[in-house]
């Protein structure tokens, strides 16, 4: 079959028509229609959302490490050392140790009250939550949370709750347990417990 141009056939060597129709309609790709070409908002769309997403994460990323770096920074105090500055510590988090005063603890719903020691200083403490496995009279232990207010009265009111005294524990803090020992009139070391759960 031979095609000839002259035909009406509007793609088929027609210098003239640069864009093929069919019926009416304009089929030119819409690169190409009008004198310039126009700039691709969906490319320009896609930048943006890579970029935001971009943005997101990082932002993401500088929360996680500065709430790491501030849980990692809580500031460690014995219970005499916290009394001493209590007022100068306020209601900010850190973490208190000291030894669990025989006799004081006693537990409601939701909770435990007790006083810790140490080198003769007590702490009233209200422990939100169940206690450690292993807390007992006698027991050091280390506390996350912060004073109640100042004054006092404020009774240092916690959320988190350590107890860790097996052999490993004393061999490693012995002059420490000593020290809290001496300050309450009981001895630290003749409460370890081995991982059996035996005294």
């Amino acid at each position: 079959m031979d095609v000839n141009p002259s035909d009406g056939d509007p793609g088929a060597g027609d210098p003239v028509s640069t864009s093929p129709s069919v019926d009416g309609l304009d089929l030119t790709p819409r690169g190409q229609q009008g004198s310039g070409a126009a700039p691709r908002p969906p490319r320009r769309l896609a930048r943006f959302v890579g970029l935001a997403v971009l943005v997101a994460v990082v932002a993401v990323g500088a929360v996680v490490v500065v709430r790491s770096l501030n849980e990692a920074t809580l500031y460690f105090r014995n219970a005499d050392e916290a009394v001493a500055q209590r007022d100068e510590l306020g209601t900010s988090r850190f973490r208190l140790q000291g030894l669990v005063e025989p006799g004081t603890v006693e537990t409601y719903p939701g909770g435990v009250a007790f006083e810790i020691v140490f080198n003769g200083v007590p702490v009233s403490v209200e422990h939100t939550g169940d206690p450690a496995e292993l807390f007992d009279d006698g027991i050091p232990v280390v506390l996350e949370g912060s004073w109640s207010g100042t004054g006092a009265g404020a009774v240092y009111v916690s959320d988190r709750m350590l107890v860790k005294h097996d052999e490993n524990y004393v061999a490693d803090n012995s002059g420490r347990l000593n020290d809290a020992g001496d300050g309450s009139g009981s001895s630290a070391i003749g409460v370890t417990t081995d991982l059996s759960g035996q005294q």
